[in-house]
């Protein structure tokens, strides 16, 4: 039993909440792991490189909470833009938001924090999109998993994460 258990996780690089809501929307998206290029990827600019495309087709997802700690965020931008935390504050009709910690995002989430991802969440968490993503035909976004990517049409993102677009940035 444990083999079947490992080379079922190696076959499904994804975490399983992302790829259930991918296939039962039939979503068309391409997988993408680090280990996959010659020169180790480290940051986002490794990956845009290595990819050869331009920095603001790789996004972030950054998991944020209400100072009270009663409202969950996840705000999703290119990675080269800074979030507007006073914007998104306003929009999620709260005073204030930070960064939620690391054990937030393991027991909220259930994603490592390098992949993140606004898709397979709980629906309590609010999901703002940067609408400067829909003038890409595709992004890049996290998997769940750790140095795993998803290349995916931002309007599959908004429909798989029932995102609000705004001007977040």
């Amino acid at each position: 039993m444990e083999k079947l258990t490992l080379v079922l996780k190696k076959i499904i690089k994804m975490h399983s909440k992302i790829l259930s809501a991918l296939e039962e929307n039939n979503i068309h998206y391409k997988e993408i792991e680090h280990s996959s290029f010659l020169a180790p990827i480290n940051s986002p600019i490794d990956f845009a490189g290595a990819l050869g495309l331009d920095l603001e087709r790789i996004s972030k997802s950054v998991f944020l909470r209400s100072k009270k700690r009663d409202k969950y965020i996840i705000a999703v931008c290119s990675c080269n833009k800074k979030l507007d935390l006073k914007k998104i504050a306003a929009l999620a009709d709260v005073n204030k938001i930070e960064v939620a910690d690391r054990q937030e995002l393991e027991s909220m989430i259930g994603y490592p924090p390098t992949g993140v991802s606004a898709i397979g969440l709980n629906p309590s968490i609010t999901v703002f999109i940067d609408n400067a993503l829909l003038n890409l035909e595709t992004i890049f976004i996290g998997s769940g998993e750790i140095a795993k990517e998803l290349e995916l049409s931002p309007k599959d993102l908004v429909k798989l994460s029932n995102g609000k677009l705004s001007n977040i940035c």
